[in-house]
């Protein structure tokens, strides 16, 4: 082979790798919530806990496989809790602590499968 083949060959394989990179969307768990809170994260490296108080979004990386989240009020509140997860521009899917009945859960759970 040439070296202007080669050299070509390489380049597009360099072009093709940082692409596949770039596709790879980080996951984001944004939180809705007017006051303090606290939860876990739990995916194939393990359980970390989270808390904040007010809005807040926090990236968890490139991950696929199984992620589970909950998001708990520090305190009883009739204040809904929303948390949203976010994979680049889509939110996938988003959980609150109301209840049809109108009723307030303490608690706000996100259990899924992410795939590449």
């Amino acid at each position: 082979m040439s070296k202007k083949i080669v050299i070509s060959l390489l380049i597009l394989l360099t072009l093709v790798v940082a692409s596949s990179g770039c596709l790879s969307s980080n996951v984001k768990l944004v939180v809705d919530y007017g006051d303090s809170w606290n939860g876990t994260i739990t995916d194939s490296s393990g359980t970390r806990t989270i808390e904040g108080t007010g809005n807040e979004t926090i990236d968890l990386g490139s991950i696929t496989g199984s992620l589970r989240i909950i998001v708990q009020k520090k305190e009883p509140s009739d204040e809904t809790l929303t948390i949203s997860l976010i994979k680049g521009d889509e939110t996938i899917q988003t959980q609150n602590t109301s209840l049809p009945s109108g009723a307030e859960l303490d608690d706000a759970r996100i259990s899924i499968y992410l795939t590449q």
